[in-house]
């Protein structure tokens, strides 16, 4: 029984490979080397020292950077440390029926400020996480023909590279 079982799940895995490549293959020209389709993934970037006590510098950095790379924010709670964008359209301008939009989520991670000092410390910054998720779709006569989610590796990559110049470890 195991070893049919395990035939069965190699078998259904092969399956959903090819489907996803094949399906994959339908994503518009322009995006296939930037566009990767799946779950949007989190970078994780350390904040250096000096700036680690600097919260307010920090989060006026991460929000000056994402409106110097032509996002507009939608969402931010400065207590919890995060930035949501709006979706960015113009990223990358599809012909047709297809649509293609980034979001990017930025989130703060911080040591909890010291209770034991009176009065308490201020929390640390440690990390900064940064997330660019992409959505893809062809409509046609208001019919949704594909769609797919994943993230703009160049996007992510770029905004990434930026931040760390700016917060990063040198």
């Amino acid at each position: 029984m195991p070893k049919l079982y395990r035939r069965s799940t190699a078998f259904v895995c092969t399956v959903a490979f090819c489907a996803a490549s094949i399906f994959a293959a339908d994503i518009p020209k322009p995006l296939k080397s930037r566009f990767i389709v799946g779950d949007p993934v989190w970078r994780e970037l350390l904040i250096r020292d000096d700036l680690k006590t600097k919260y307010e510098k920090c989060w006026q950095t991460a929000v000056t950077t994402l409106l110097e790379n032509n996002f507009d924010v939608a969402t931010m709670d400065k207590d919890s440390g995060y930035i949501r964008t709006t979706e960015n359209t113009n990223v990358v301008v599809l012909n047709g029926d297809w649509v293609y939009k980034v979001q990017i989520s930025i989130k703060y991670v911080y040591d909890p400020a010291d209770p034991s000092t009176t009065p308490p410390t201020a929390a640390n910054v440690q990390k900064l996480r940064v997330q660019v998720a992409g959505e893809v779709a062809e409509t046609s006569k208001g019919t949704l023909k594909h769609y797919f989610r994943g993230y703009d590796q160049v996007v992510l990559q770029n905004l990434f590279q930026d931040l760390q110049a700016k917060l990063g470890p040198r």
